[in-house]
């Protein structure tokens, strides 16, 4: 199983990872980490390394953050060099999801962070296509 953290500014990842629970109530390999103004780089490190022992891990670690050059992603990159640990700026609920879903049937660890780029650029629509009936943005 992958481990999933989400690193945000604020609330917003403490709120997706809720959402995705409420989905997928049996989500238990997701951590959220809210970053505020008053945490230091190595404090934020610290409570992301808490969380990535925290939730189950055996097949590596995903880092998701709101924001890449963000307090967020910029706290995490050195987690980047530790033991199977890669991290994903732009995270969105239907990432999340489906990260949420995969508890065995996943790509290789080296693989599911650009399946999960695609996947996400993939969910980023623009409603009034779709409604129209162009799907093609939609697949």
């Amino acid at each position: 199983m992958i481990g999933i953290i989400v690193v945000t500014h604020g609330n917003i990842g403490l709120e997706m990872v809720q959402a995705a629970k409420r989905i997928i109530p049996d989500a238990l390999h997701l951590a959220a980490v809210s970053v505020t103004p008053d945490l230091s780089p190595s404090s934020i490190r610290k409570q992301v390394e808490k969380a990535i022992h925290q939730v189950p891990h055996e097949d590596g670690t995903l880092i998701l953050t709101d924001m890449f050059g963000g307090t967020p992603s910029n706290a995490c990159t050195s987690l980047l060099y530790e033991n199977k640990v890669e991290m994903i700026s732009g995270v969105n609920l239907p990432m999340l999801i489906k990260l949420a879903s995969m508890k065995t049937d996943f790509p290789p660890f080296e693989k599911v962070a650009h399946f999960l780029k695609q996947y996400g650029r993939r969910n980023i629509v623009v409603a009034s296509d779709v409604l129209e009936g162009d799907i093609s943005s939609y697949e």
